[in-house]
């Protein structure tokens, strides 16, 4: 638990493996055999698969991650069934247009997933949470869109509902390298296909007092943040910690590198990574009743202060 019930938005795989599970138990069918007749048949998804056996009967591409300079196989694709809810569908481009195209057709039921049940404050994913969707306006168009990750690999779709428009990007190495294509392909089209054109806001310059009430580690239940200054700026590193990747029995994704971090004009609590493969994502800061800074979102993800190593 990040927070009290309601009380803020904060984005958890875990959610969606539970409901996973409520589907296996209402269906009385494993959940890939429910998604598969109750949506891909229905849809047309013929590309669309959870195991590696359906995968290599298909044209598939391998991950890779970036180690000591160089780009290698990502040996570990997937881990076990319980994660298949929160991510583990493996699908193609022209598969995810057609899921694009279902959802641009106008029915009762794709056009209320695409309203906002929460909001966001902050955050790259979006200004809003749909039913499976982040709502965001860029340029004053609204976006309806998802990304996807495994090992050394990375999707994302997007769609602009009021243009009959959508796009997907798929990419096969990471962590950096991966999200920062996409990136680049989702603004690319959104400006040469529509003319919408996505600006992220100038930082502040440097203050070192703000970086010294700032600086410190940042954890959830499986990363943590850790936000420094060199000086001139201040950075963010994102790592996986030790003790998951020591009980993993899987290869996990490589940590990103620190990368520059700038404040944002207005509150002064919100920030975006100005550099690596996280460039362009925003987060903001959370603080107690007494002002003092006990969280860090980003990604759209709760990460609690928690003291240093030195402390």
């Amino acid at each position: 638990m990040v927070g009290p019930v309601g009380g803020r938005a904060s984005y958890s795989q875990l959610g969606y493996k539970l409901l996973g599970r409520v589907i296996e138990n209402v269906t009385g069918e494993t959940y890939e055999d429910a998604v598969a007749s109750l949506v891909l048949e229905q849809v047309g998804l013929a590309n669309s698969v959870f195991t590696a056996g359906q995968a290599i009967t298909r044209r598939f591409a391998v991950g890779h991650n970036r180690s000591e300079g160089a780009l290698k196989v990502a040996r570990t694709w997937k881990d076990t069934r319980g994660n298949n809810p929160g991510g583990g569908l493996v699908s193609s481009v022209s598969d995810q247009l057609g899921w694009a195209r279902f959802h641009l057709g106008g029915a009762d039921l794709a056009r209320r997933m695409q309203e906002p049940t929460v909001e966001l404050h902050g955050s790259t994913l979006g200004d809003a949470v749909g039913l499976g969707w982040f709502l965001r306006d860029v340029d004053g168009v609204r976006t309806v869109g998802h990304g996807g990750s495994t090992n050394g690999q990375f999707a994302d779709l997007l769609l602009v509902p009021e243009r009959d428009f959508a796009v997907v990007t798929m990419s096969n190495a990471g962590p950096d390298s991966g999200l920062e294509f996409n990136q680049a392909v989702l603004r690319w089209a959104l400006e040469h296909y529509l003319g919408v054109i996505e600006r992220d806001p100038e930082p502040l310059p440097y203050d070192p007092q703000r970086a010294e009430e700032i600086i410190g580690h940042y954890e959830n239940e499986f990363m943590t943040l850790i936000i420094d200054a060199d000086g001139d700026t201040m950075t963010v590193e994102c790592r996986i910690k030790p003790e998951i990747r020591t009980a993993s029995e899987r290869e996990l994704p490589p940590d990103l590198p620190p990368a520059g971090l700038g404040l944002l004009p207005g509150s002064g609590d919100e920030y975006i990574v100005t550099g690596g493969g996280l460039i362009g994502q925003r987060g903001f800061l959370t603080r107690d009743a007494d002002g003092a800074i006990i969280g860090a979102d980003l990604a759209g993800r709760l990460f609690n202060r928690a003291p240093t190593p030195a402390e």
